[in-house]
């Protein structure tokens, strides 16, 4: 017995005597790389400083350093690659080569990148080496002459952006070999799991930007009119008379692009285009049914809150109308555009128009430029002026030479704008071209209702018909109560609307501006396919359920007095969808200012400011 439980014991020994020689080794070794790793979190928190701080130059140097510095750490690391075989402690050893392959690669694309937008710097904010040569004055530039500079050289960046895609999923293909969960939420008090989560999902999130924004910029050329100009409809959509695709349709203008110059043609009154629309088309059914109009207007024509297949209605028609412009695209943008943009550049005058700013207008506690374009279009007159709404395409002229011939340092910021115009659906792209439609949609610039979606999802869609311009005096929240408890998902959806505001004078005898009236709001809600509804409450109509764009859709309709507040309440079960984890798709609607979106699931509240179309995974 004695001789074999020695048999036993002996080997167990050894081995244990192993594990412990092999343990300290590999402290003794992996606390040698502690400076090393140290040097390298400090040279990365450099380089996150001089991004931050828009200095490409002291960026490429902490490139340089960086990618020295894990050469020098991964050399080191070799004297402990061989633990990786051995179960368990192997694991956390592979972890790290793992992090050191991803560190190389992300340096790589780092490089590549900071080499690629280095022409541009100066439109994005960032700080170069260039210098004018000694003797010689600097030749001022407009934005206008780098956004031409842009069109006919951004395609020579191309073969820079496949490279960086290649080592962006080389990066992501290492980090997605870590196990975060196999980590401590903290060690030492310093929080090591959400490290290891945040890193994998910026890194995630970027190469996916990347993906998106890679076609893009591809294409930016072309689009600039570089090698051939482009001819472009602009469409403004009056969010103060909120409609399906972000506001009523009150003028249209045409502009030319040539290898990046930008040309103004003509702007015109939506009127106008009606007045030879003469085709007898029946009316969506809202607008028979809330503005008693039997036959369809072309400003009536984005009811689908699909951007794109309300423009296909629209152009369809449009089509038909001899002797107009054939466009190569739509570009629709409401009154935020123009008041984010006069932030930046300051006041404006516009000849024949009077003039325009940002600045807060005590008659709507509204930008000035706002209240103008409303006086200036619906004011009643005692004199007949044509074209009044078409004060668009002079309003857009002085805005773009203005901001063309701004100091350089406001550039950065007016690239911002447009960039946020986007993402807020400010500012929408619809074009007759396929490959050109399908770019716009996968970077979210053309209005699309996601279909298909396989987890939970809501859109909700206002229409003002016949409600004045009340939108710029309401503000909204939503808030959403799930119960999952029997084991179907009951919501229960309340949408608040509040006007604290004091009525206008609506008399058309009186001769005053009609802006803030009673609220008629036609009301769709999008939810997942196959959806039933419970109950609604608050609509002063019979609700209706149809199926639009891939979703079930409620309908109702309300009517709000100024100074009042309104809550509509719809109560539904989901069909059965595959809810672990339960994700939520929001989708904003264009033409809407931020709005507070409350969730309570599982007694947990969720708050978000929706801005922008936002997933949100609930626990």
């Amino acid at each position: 017995m004695k001789i074999k439980l020695r048999t036993i014991l002996i080997p167990l020994a050894v081995i244990f005597g192993l594990i412990i020689a092999v343990g300290v080794y590999g402290y003794i070794t992996i606390k040698s790389f502690m400076p090393s790793i140290a040097a390298l979190q400090a040279t990365g928190t450099n380089l996150s400083t001089s991004f931050q701080g828009q200095d490409l130059v002291t960026a490429k140097t902490d490139v340089q350093s960086l990618s020295q510095e894990i050469n020098d750490l991964n050399t080191k690391y070799q004297k402990v690659h061989w633990i990786g075989a051995i179960p368990f402690i192997g694991n956390y050893i592979n972890d790290g080569q793992h992090g050191l392959n991803a560190g190389k690669s992300l340096v790589k694309a780092i490089d590549a990148l900071i080499t690629s937008v280095s022409p541009y710097a100066d439109l994005l904010g960032f700080k170069t080496a260039e210098a004018t040569p000694s003797g010689q004055v600097a030749k001022p530039q407009s934005i206008e002459d780098r956004i031409v500079f842009m069109a006919q050289t951004l395609d020579m960046i191309s073969p820079d952006l496949d490279k960086i895609g290649a080592d962006m999923a080389d990066a992501q293909k290492e980090l997605d070999q870590i196990n975060a969960n196999h980590y401590p939420e903290k060690i030492a008090g310093k929080n090591v799991r959400s490290k290891i989560t945040e890193v994998k999902t910026t890194v995630s999130e970027s190469a996916q930007l990347l993906t998106q924004a890679k076609p893009l910029i591809k294409l930016l050329p072309d689009l600039l009119g570089n090698p051939n100009p482009k001819t472009y409809m602009v469409l403004f959509q009056n969010d103060a008379e909120l409609r399906p695709t972000g506001g009523f349709m009150t003028a249209y203008a045409f502009l030319k692009v040539t290898k990046g110059k930008i040309n103004l043609l003509s702007s015109y009154d939506i009127y106008d285009l009606d007045a030879r629309f003469t085709q007898k088309v029946p009316a969506p059914a809202a607008i028979k049914t809330y503005l008693n109009e039997p036959y369809l207007n072309l400003r009536n024509a984005n009811m689908s809150p699909d951007f794109k297949v309300s423009m296909d209605l629209f152009t369809k028609y449009y089509g038909t109308i001899p002797n107009l412009p054939h466009p190569d695209g739509i570009i629709a943008v409401d009154t935020q555009l123009p008041v984010e943009i006069l932030k930046i550049i300051g006041p404006i005058g516009v000849s024949g128009w009077g003039n325009f700013s940002a600045n807060v207008d005590a008659h709507c506690n509204c930008p000035q430029v706002v209240y103008a374009l409303e006086e200036i279009s619906d004011r009643p007159t005692d004199t007949i002026k044509t074209g009044r709404k078409a004060v668009l395409g002079p309003l857009m002229n002085s805005m773009m030479q203005n901001a063309m011939g701004s100091p350089k340092r406001l550039w950065p910021q007016l690239l911002n704008v447009v960039l946020s115009s986007i993402n807020e659906k400010h500012l929408l792209f619809y074009f007759f071209d396929s490959s050109t439609q399908k770019i716009a949609e996968d970077f979210n610039a053309a209005g699309r209702i996601t279909n298909p979606y396989s987890f939970d999802y809501l859109h909700i869609n206002d229409a003002n018909l016949g409600g004045a311009k009340t939108d710029m005096f309401i503000t909204r929240s939503v808030e959403q109560e799930i119960d999952s408890s029997n084991g179907t998902v009951t919501k229960t959806l309340t949408i608040s609307y509040n006007n604290p505001y004091k009525g206008s004078n609506c008399n058309l005898e009186a001769g005053q501006l009609c802006l803030n009236g009673t609220y008629r709001d036609y009301i769709r809600v999008y939810v997942p396919l196959g959806s039933q509804l419970v109950s609604v409450v608050g609509s002063e109509v019979k609700e209706t359920i149809s199926e639009d764009l891939g979703k079930t859709v409620f309908e109702a309709f309300f009517t709000m007095r100024p100074e009042s507040q309104s809550k509509i309440v719809f109560k539904y079960t989901l069909p059965q969808l595959n809810l672990a984890p339960y994700k939520l798709l929001i989708q904003k609607q264009p033409g809407t200012p931020t709005i507070k979106y409350t969730t309570i699931f599982n007694g947990n509240q969720t708050e978000i400011d929706l801005n922008q179309d936002k997933e949100v995974v609930l626990n």
